[in-house]
């Protein structure tokens, strides 16, 4: 099994302070998405795997598993978010192995999720705005609560292209590949959570 540094994708986004994730429907049932540079460059695919009547029965709660490929489809990472009756999480898994867990804290007004690490220990904090709209941050914290960087939800507006949904611009933090690869992660978790109609 490979580490994530040898993993192509994943050692270009350890380079990377931004990355852009763009939502696709075009005649997918479920969610897709590409994720880019800054400039636009094509860095990685994302889609979810989940059957139709999981999606129309559980609707924003339902189970899923979201596969990401590299430009030479080549899976680099794998998020499962199973049932769960108490507090939600899904599993980062970076080139077959477990690279990070993301919890969803119950909170009465700001929305607020955790990246740990494989033992289930906090690394980053992520704290959301108390209105979630169509264009808002999500701030990511470190241990030491410093503000590291962002997950930021962007309107599309008049511009917006027929085949794309929610737009997130992600200020990466300067940590190991495998950190950066559950921000992303999250951000996929942060729009099901707070996105999906």
């Amino acid at each position: 099994m490979s580490t994530p540094e040898e993993c192509n994708a994943l050692a270009q986004l350890s380079s990377l302070e931004r990355v852009v994730v763009r939502e696709k429907t075009a005649d997918y049932p479920n969610c897709k998405y590409v994720v880019t540079s800054s400039e636009g460059v094509v860095l990685l695919y994302a889609k979810e795997d989940c059957g139709i009547v999981n999606k129309v029965l559980a609707g924003k709660t339902r189970t899923f598993q979201i596969d990401v490929f590299d430009t030479s489809d080549r899976e680099v990472m794998k998020l499962r978010r199973p049932y769960s009756v108490g507090q939600d999480k899904m599993d980062v898994s970076v080139c077959g192995q477990l690279a990070a867990i993301v919890r969803k804290e119950v909170t009465f007004f700001k929305p607020v999720l955790t990246i740990n690490d494989t033992n289930d220990r906090q690394v980053i904090r992520v704290k959301g705005p108390v209105s979630t709209t169509s264009q808002c941050d999500f701030e990511l914290y470190s241990n030491e609560k410093k503000c590291i960087g962002a997950i930021c939800k962007r309107w599309n507006g008049v511009t917006r292209g027929h085949g794309d949904r929610d737009n997130f611009v992600i200020h990466l933090p300067q940590m190991e590949a495998s950190y950066k690869a559950a921000v992303l992660g999250t951000c996929f978790l942060i729009d099901f959570l707070y996105y999906e109609n």
